[in-house]
């Protein structure tokens, strides 16, 4: 089994480095998020590739998209909340 490295990191640059990886990890999740809505707002609302999209695309996909977001933020307060009951705010 191979030794894991020991880099001696001091308190602070221990915070640092957590810190970059849940900025690193929070940057990952959104590129995903924005595949997905890309992906799946693309394939509900546009029929064929063109110079520009038609009007119901357009129409579509800023719908798809604002519906998206609506329900990102809507999770996200959920998730919020449960947190907060489940350590007694």
């Amino acid at each position: 089994m191979a030794e894991q490295p020991n880099f001696n990191l001091d308190a602070a640059s221990r915070k640092e480095l957590e810190q970059f990886i849940e900025t690193q990890q929070a940057q990952s999740r959104v590129q995903t998020q924005v595949q997905m809505l890309t992906s799946m707002c693309w394939d509900k609302c546009v029929g064929s590739i063109s110079s520009s999209f038609s009007r119901s695309e357009h129409s579509c996909l800023a719908n798809c998209v604002d519906r998206f977001l609506d329900t990102s933020v809507f999770l996200v307060k959920k998730v919020e909340e449960q947190r907060a009951a489940a350590m007694g705010h």
